[in-house]
């Protein structure tokens, strides 16, 4: 069961971006099961319960099917426990997180054969990789629940490209495309005054 837990919590750090205390402070009435999203409202950190960063952070972060497939496995073999939280302790409290990293994300990251890295990385890897696919940087502000894109933008930048082969392709078929249409409207406007 503890292999499910921390695979399904570390999964959704990836997926999501969430910060390592509003994971821990999840609660399964945050997850809307419809439209595919986790709702941020609180963060556990240092064995004390916090309300979000900023307005920005109380935020709905969308999930792909496989990531709600692996959250409804995980519901169905977590303990019920007073707080409904997501991922509970043996206790049913909140995981401590030096525990969390230590006893488990470490372990983790050395079976699977990769250097030392925060687990604050794992939000990183979610942005850099949203920014490398093209999403746009308000969608990924968001999501990450920074309160402008500034911030976004200031993290992240040197990991947006300064060259884009695509972006002067899709330009010029935007423009000519528009410009072949303003020809043939005015064709057919002329051969129909001049019949």
């Amino acid at each position: 069961m503890a292999n499910t837990k921390y695979s399904t919590l570390f999964k959704l750090a990836i997926m999501s971006g969430a910060r390592q205390g509003e994971l821990l402070g999840l609660k399964w009435s945050d997850v809307d099961w419809v439209n595919k999203q986790i709702y941020i409202q609180r963060t556990f950190n240092n064995g004390n319960w916090y309300d979000v960063k900023s307005e920005t952070s109380n935020r709905r972060i969308d999930l792909g099917p496989s990531m709600v497939t692996s959250l409804r496995k995980w519901k169905l073999e977590c303990p019920i426990n007073a707080l409904d939280l997501i991922f509970p302790n043996e206790t049913g409290n909140p995981i401590n997180h030096n525990n969390l990293t230590n006893r488990y994300f470490y372990p983790a990251l050395e079976k699977a054969g990769i250097g030392k890295i925060r687990f604050h990385d794992l939000r990183h890897t979610y942005a850099s990789l949203l920014i490398e696919q093209g999403e746009n940087i308000k969608y990924i502000q968001t999501q990450l629940g920074h309160s402008t894109h500034t911030i976004t933008l200031n993290v992240y930048s040197h990991l947006i490209s300064s060259t884009n082969t695509e972006a002067p392709l899709r330009f010029e078929k935007t423009i000519f495309e528009a410009s072949r249409h303003c020809e043939g409207t005015k064709t057919k406007k002329g051969s129909m005054a001049n019949p």
